[in-house]
């Protein structure tokens, strides 16, 4: 991602209509989904709750390389430094389930806004 903003001479907003773009992240797509993304963006582990969280919309967004889906422990003893944060809703980063970046959040953000 950082090879991406500066190629895009540190535009997030020509970042993230790229990922738009890229992801395939069509207006129907939006649509169908609209509910739960809006969500999810606040809060990925809402994805975690099955049955409550469909399937077919986790799949999906695995498949377009959105989210990470059941995290690994974050046991110090994994870590050299410090292990990632349990929970960072800033980043979209949930316990379970989170963001690939910020970047592609922000993604889902946008196209949420715009469909």
């Amino acid at each position: 991602m950082l090879l991406r903003l500066y190629r895009a001479g540190w535009s997030v907003d020509a970042v993230v209509r790229e990922l738009i773009r890229e992801k395939g992240i069509t207006p129907q797509f939006i649509n169908k989904w609209r509910t739960w993304l809006k969500e999810a963006v606040e809060d990925p582990d809402v994805l975690w709750s099955p049955p409550e969280a469909p399937g077919e919309l986790i799949n999906e967004l695995i498949k377009m390389n959105l989210i990470l889906y059941n995290l690994h422990d974050r046991d110090p003893w994994f870590w050299i430094d410090q292990p990632p944060p349990e929970r960072d809703p800033e980043l979209g980063i949930g316990k379970y389930v989170a963001w690939q970046t910020p970047l592609h959040r922000e993604a889902i953000k946008r196209a949420l806004q715009t469909s």
